[in-house]
């Protein structure tokens, strides 16, 4: 059977929850008393040996006046669904409205994840994925197509997942299943997009020629999104910045992303890269200055009026997520280079604690490596 759905809750909740009731002035019997649960039970939730429901959250988020502090970090994961729970039974019965429902699913994860990271969805998702690859595998020859197509999507999710975690080892398997299925479903957006995060780890092992090489790879089809080509271009310049290469150069290939994140514009976004926005292009762009930065003045001023704008920009509803505490920590060296060292302090200090909510050994990594080369604190 598929798993249910369950509750999902962000490690800073207990945290959160005594914080705010000390902050009120009330006791562990008082707030029970208002939200009309037992003294015991609050206390527990205070220490993390049990989880709140969505409905307890709330009532606590009101009894405290928190203005949904504590509510948002306590969600439902997506459910599959019956019919999924159906088709997990009887695999020969798997139907393109089965496919759909997979659709849906996942695109529910990916926006939670996007809220509280990667380290509270990552079970979920692998049991999800369990189920879709035993579908797969059972699927009739006329559905099989789509069910794989999906199965590359779910793959290509949880290497992602693989890597905001720092597991390098399930990254690269779940990369090349991704990278199997999407070839033999003919989708060569996605194939760009594995082929793109591939890049993204040969970036994370310090191993910059296949970082480039990989990047130029998935931008090689012409017919790929727009907005893809563009992050792959990016990338490749941070890759090419991040050698040593010359600056000519890197700003030639940063000059080429800017053009096709243009052109983006006019093309509908795939489920798996709703992320290309103005925004982010802004990041990647700034990310690759501040590399410059690090030997010229002004390159770093135009890396941090990048970043910050960047930044600035992230909806409220990603502003937990992994990839947006990454983008803290080169925000932060652009603020250290340029002698604003409290900034740069109170800046890793804010993705540190994204890391630790997040459950991102990745992230600390990145927020460690770079507190210590900056001479620097990763806490205020």
């Amino acid at each position: 059977m598929p798993p249910r759905a369950r509750t999902i809750v962000d490690p800073r909740f207990a945290a959160e929850l005594r914080r705010l009731r000390e902050a009120r002035g009330m006791s562990l019997r008082q707030l029970a008393a208002v939200v009309n649960h037992g003294k015991s039970l609050v206390h527990q939730l205070e220490v993390g040996q049990t989880k709140p429901t969505v409905d307890v959250a709330a009532r606590l988020d009101e009894a405290l006046a928190a203005q949904g502090a504590l509510a948002r970090l306590v969600v439902d994961a997506p459910d599959g669904g019956e019919r999924l729970a159906y088709v997990t039974a009887h695999p020969r019965r798997v139907d393109h409205a089965t496919v759909r429902a997979l659709a849906g699913l996942l695109a529910g994860y990916r926006r939670l994840e996007d809220a509280i990271g990667s380290g509270p969805i990552m079970a979920p998702v692998r049991a999800h994925l369990d189920t879709v690859a035993c579908l797969l595998r059972d699927a009739r020859h006329d559905v099989r197509p789509s069910v794989l197509d999906m199965a590359a999507q779910w793959a290509q999710f949880a290497g992602w997942l693989s890597i905001a975690r720092g597991e390098e080892r399930a990254a690269t398997v779940w990369h090349a299943r991704a990278l199997d299925w999407a070839t033999e479903a003919g989708n060569s957006d996605l194939v760009a997009t594995v082929l793109s995060f591939q890049g993204h780890q040969a970036e994370l092992r310090c191993d910059l020629p296949a970082m480039v090489r990989l990047s130029q790879a998935a931008r090689r089809d012409q017919s790929v999104n727009a907005a893809l080509r563009a992050y792959c271009a990016g990338q490749e310049a941070r890759g090419l910045a991040m050698a040593g290469a010359g600056t000519s150069e890197v700003l030639a290939r940063l000059s080429e992303a800017l053009d096709v994140s243009a052109q983006a514009a006019e093309e509908p976004l795939s489920p798996w890269g709703y992320w290309y926005t103005p925004s982010f292009f802004a990041v990647q762009q700034g990310i690759v200055w501040r590399y410059l930065g690090e030997t010229d003045s002004r390159a770093n001023e135009r890396a941090l009026a990048l970043l910050t704008a960047g930044v600035a920009g992230v909806s409220e509803e990603a502003s937990g997520a992994d990839w947006h505490g990454r983008n803290l920590v080169h925000l932060a060296v652009a603020q250290a280079q340029d002698g604003e060292t409290t900034m740069a302090r109170e800046t890793l200090a804010t993705a540190d604690a994204m890391a630790t909510a997040a459950a991102s050994r990745q992230l600390s990594h990145e927020v460690a490596e770079a507190a210590h080369r900056l001479g620097l604190s990763a806490m205020p």
